[in-house]
């Protein structure tokens, strides 16, 4: 780090469940899922624990026992259904050029230089021993070349447009003991509302994120949580909730 001099061809990095990126030093490459489901996506763990706490039993209820990763010593490990934070198909996939845009501003559209970097990552989640369902999730091969049939940053471009837009506006949407202005506790607590969220993203509800954000509203949930509660979906809440009201009055 002293002088930079040079000790890798590429780093890997990124979150559960988000976008895997990489970088050469020049270019930053950010592959996002190829479904807007962001599927398959599973934790691998010996330690069935999160950040704050450890995983309900309803979390571990489809957990199973799988074969070990090269460098998990022989050791198999808990398989369990995976609940990311956000979800990177809403952002789409990017690929920025540091020197001439270092604060990663204006994506790239260079199919050439995307197949290039797609190889680099690819290459680099095959060195980390990542598992089969990750080349899946990103629509990439586990084995064999990337061509240009796996490029996504053009077909994607219409998201990464969409999340520059500015985000919902509480005023935009209707009030009252059951909106998207109240706490997700308070929802959850009437038995209609507390099927309304779950016709619209049962995930959210059955995973880590909604023991966290029991304080916040629907509002909230939704700029923190980007991607899994996109603002058409909040719209279609904040309907249904308002015809509860206008039932119970």
């Amino acid at each position: 780090m002293a002088d930079d001099t040079p000790v890798r061809e590429a780093a890997l990095f990124g979150g559960f469940g988000g976008h895997v990126s990489v970088t050469d030093g020049r270019y930053v490459y950010m592959r996002a899922c190829a479904n807007p489901y962001n599927q398959p996506l599973h934790e691998h763990t010996l330690m069935p624990t999160h950040m704050r706490g450890r995983f309900t039993p309803a979390e571990l209820k489809g957990a199973e026992l799988v074969p070990p990763f090269p460098f998990t010593k022989d050791v198999p490990l808990l398989k369990v259904p995976g609940h990311a934070l956000s979800n990177p198909y809403s952002f789409g996939t990017l690929l920025f050029d540091l020197h001439t845009d270092p604060g990663q501003e204006h994506p790239l559209l260079d199919d050439a230089l995307e197949l290039r970097m797609a190889t680099l990552l690819t290459r680099q989640l095959r060195t980390a021993d990542a598992p089969l369902e990750q080349y899946e999730r990103l629509g990439l091969p586990p084995t064999g070349p990337v061509t240009s049939a796996h490029l996504l940053a053009r077909a994607q471009k219409p998201q990464a447009d969409a999340a520059l837009q500015p985000a919902p506006r509480p005023e935009d949407f209707p009030t009252g003991p059951l909106s998207v202005h109240v706490p997700l506790r308070d929802l959850l607590a009437h038995p209609e509302a507390a099927a309304v969220l779950r016709d619209h993203f049962a995930a959210l509800l059955d995973g880590p994120l909604a023991q966290r954000a029991l304080d916040l509203t629907l509002l909230q949930i939704a700029a923190l949580a980007i991607g899994l509660l996109p603002t058409d979906r909040l719209h279609a809440i904040a309907t249904r909730l308002a015809s509860i009201n206008t039932v119970c009055r």
